[in-house]
């Protein structure tokens, strides 16, 4: 990555340390542990020790669990060449329901689509919220000004808002390494419980996800469970805007690949050559998990072996499991049963020369692993459901001296990325069955050719990428945030913006309508402007000094009854009509609206959904208000007709969706208040300009206009404006200023 901005320190948090506690003469060490996550922060650790990066000033800092860690280390240093280690001490009980209870018995399961296998208990959730406060109890000791504060996985959902409670300003980045589930699963969740989790997520500047679909899902769940505003991939909290975005986590590549030729891995290679005796390998890995299909795999390759009887003898099937949590019933029975299936399976096909499943419960070293991934002619990689699944790209990574081919799950995170393996449904044994024999027969150009274009993804975006590449949208967002921040008016500014006022020969003052000089009202007729807020703007309108232009939403019939006989410019229908003072409406497009017919039938049917909704017609656009209607339902059918309207003008790049105070609009986005606005302007004409709007639709006012222009937002959300102001009447408070200053 080129863009690299500079941070003080990285601080790691993830549930567990991952590193083994000796003590020796100096005090206690920091000896690392095998790992995805520290590998990757390692790998980045050496990558940036080795180069003399200043990416990052000292030391990275990891705040975690760790297994049996002595009392003193709590109190004392403990030593790591690469790290400074930040323990957590949680006590056994609560770490037993924090973690083998709420995040293991349900976020697991759920989260990788096994509703079924899902535990609920209060006191799990009780202990999950205790354990994240350890936590954030720890890390608040020891943050300093300038930190980057990056947050590891579902055990630690809670985290980000309790920090930013507690340190508003910090830099907060968070990064989930499981799938995070589709909103119709995450709903199966208590609804305290998902509402927590959604906005303790929120607490984050910058969510990763693996894959888009992922961020997707998230901002899904964020619309039904909030009421915040999401636009692409932005979501609009109270306080400030997070960004939700795909982060497909890489390995590093040289080590893979080059490990491929090393001494150590020879060694073994020749060692397993002979075991082979030329016969075809099949390989896979996979920790003890129902997530990773290990049954279903069994399953697929014996019906290869009923369907494909000329490969007996001249194939083995590899079956690595890694052992993991084996000490719960769920688990245990899982291993006893792929036991048995091994054995039934071998004593079904084999011979006295030939297994055809060669079976290991255990962990390979890592140059046993890379001569088993560069050896096998097929990678067998089915997850039923998995976040990335990194094994896949570390089996394409050693293709060096054996080019095979790499069959993967359609389930697991990385199948996006490696879109040349030979995608399968786990699930359908019969596919399986004849891609494995695809696989031993594919011919070595088309090996080739698919391998090589895995290996350059791969290569291009690797652990290192990713790293860098989340870091970099962090301080993105972190700018835009600075950009949308809130700063209320106060009587400092007040005072300077009628002073400026003042001394300005040409002014030009946009005001939006509802909700800026008028409040709302249960239907839009009754939203008639008040007899003293007129007065206001026909004294400031008298001004010759004034250009006083009102710029909304209504159409311009009902803007001509509410400023008849008012000298002011009138923009009506967020600029398809507008009306120059002492002139004649105009319209700014010339558009064919034969679209609405499209368009009318379904918001008709959200209006039978939801009572109390009902349909506003303009000449350019037609609006779905909910105004009057349960905010419950109304929030839920708001984001499915968003999301139904989106998908049916996706491919129209001129119309767009708009968002306004309890009201959804849909338009040709040939036009906005900010196009209206620069039409308006006259090139170094004003030398004051004012406005002020409450909305979404209002933001493309502020946007377009120049850099000292006194914008101002009605309410706290996030603004392009410079200036937030609380209410209506405050605002005319200040109009009133202005109209009398002179």
């Amino acid at each position: 990555m080129e863009k690299i901005t500079h941070i003080e320190r990285l601080v790691i948090a993830a549930y567990r340390l991952p590193f083994k506690i000796t003590k020796t003469k100096k005090g206690y060490r920091a000896v690392q542990n095998s790992g995805g996550l520290v590998s990757a922060i390692l790998a980045l650790s050496e990558n940036l020790q080795k180069t003399k990066n200043e990416f990052i000033n000292s030391k990275i800092v990891w705040a975690g669990i760790g297994d049996n860690l002595p009392e003193v280390t709590f109190t004392n240093k403990i030593e790591n060449e690469h790290f400074d280690i930040i323990p957590v001490e949680i006590p056994q009980r609560t770490n037993e329901l924090f973690y083998g209870g709420f995040c293991n018995d349900l976020l697991w399961p759920l989260f990788h689509y096994f509703p079924t296998y899902c535990v609920f208990d209060d006191a799990y959730y009780e202990a999950y919220q205790d354990a994240n406060a350890r936590f954030c109890d720890e890390l608040i000791k020891i943050i300093k000004p300038g930190d980057f504060i990056w947050i590891h996985d579902y055990q630690l959902l809670l985290l980000p808002e309790m920090l930013r409670q507690r340190a508003p300003d910090v830099t907060i980045g968070f990064f989930l390494h499981i799938p995070f589930p589709s909103f119709e699963l995450f709903r199966l969740l208590p609804r305290e419980w998902r509402k927590a989790i959604i906005n303790g997520m929120l607490g984050a500047d910058l969510l990763g996800f693996h894959i888009n679909d992922y961020a997707q899902h998230f901002i899904k769940c964020v619309k039904r469970t909030t009421s915040f505003e999401c636009r692409q991939n932005i979501i609009y909290t109270h306080h400030k805007l997070v960004k939700a975005e795909a982060f497909p986590i890489g390995i590093d590549f040289e080590k893979f690949n080059s490990a491929c030729l090393s001494k150590k891995t020879v060694t073994v290679k020749l060692k397993v050559k002979k075991i082979l005796s030329g016969q075809k390998l099949i390989f896979s890995v996979d920790r003890l998990d129902y997530s990773k299909g290990l049954l279903s795999r069994l399953a697929g390759y014996e019906v290869f072996l009923e369907k494909y009887p000329q490969w007996h003898g001249k194939v083995m099937f590899n079956f690595v499991v890694v052992p993991s949590r084996d000490h719960i019933k769920k688990y245990k029975e899982m291993k006893k049963e792929i036991e048995s299936m091994v054995g039934r399976i071998n004593g079904k096909y084999s011979s006295l020369s030939w297994r055809p499943i060669v079976y290991q419960y255990k962990s390979l070293s890592f140059n046993e692993l890379v001569a088993l991934y560069d050896l096998s002619d097929v990678g067998l990689i089915t997850p039923l459901r998995d976040g990335m699944n990194l094994v896949a790209k570390e089996y394409v990574a050693c293709q060096v001296t054996n080019e095979g081919v790499l069959i993967l799950s359609e389930m697991a995170g990385a199948a996006d990325e490696l879109s040349e393996a030979i995608l399968i449904n786990p699930f359908d044994h019969n596919e399986m069955a004849e891609v494995i024999a695809k696989a031993l027969t594919m011919n070595p150009t088309e090996k080739h050719e698919r391998l090589e274009k895995m290996k350059h993804r791969i290569m291009q975006y690797n652990v290192f990428t990713w790293a860098f590449d989340f870091f970099n949208q962090t301080f993105d967002i972190k700018k835009q945030q600075h950009t949308m921040a809130t700063t209320f008016i106060e009587d400092v500014i007040t005072k300077q913006i009628v002073s400026d006022y003042k001394k300005a020969q040409h002014r030009t003052l946009f005001l939006d309508y509802d909700g800026t000089l008028v409040p709302f009202a249960k239907l839009p007729e009754l939203a008639t402007i008040h007899q003293n807020t007129l007065k206001v703007i026909r004294q400031l309108s008298i001004d010759q000094k004034n250009q006083i232009i009102i710029i909304s939403g209504r159409d311009k019939e009902f803007l001509d009854q509410q400023f008849a006989n008012t000298n002011v410019t009138l923009v009506a229908e967020h600029g398809y009509f507008i009306k120059v003072a002492g002139k004649e409406w105009e319209s700014t497009i010339k558009s064919d609206m034969a679209w609405k017919e499209t368009i009318r039938p379904i918001l008709t049917e959200f209006v039978d959904r939801c009572n109390g909704t009902f349909i506003e017609e303009k000449t350019g656009s037609l609006a779905w208000h909910y105004r009057n209607a349960n905010s419950e339902n109304a929030k839920v059918r708001l984001h499915e007709l968003r999301d139904r309207l989106a998908e049916l003008i996706r491919h129209k790049t001129d119309f767009e969706i708009l968002e306004g105070h309890k009201v959804l609009e849909i338009k040709s986005g040939r036009y906005d208040k900010g196009e209206a606005a620069k039409s308006l302007l006259k090139p170094n004409h004003s030398d004051f300009i004012f406005a002020a709007g409450d909305d979404r639709t209002d933001e493309f006012l502020f946007k377009i206009l120049p850099e000292n222009t006194y914008t101002i937002r009605i309410g706290s959300s996030p603004s392009l404006a410079k200036y937030n102001i609380t209410s209506i009447p405050l605002l005319l408070k200040l109009l009133k200023e202005l109209a009398a200053s002179v």
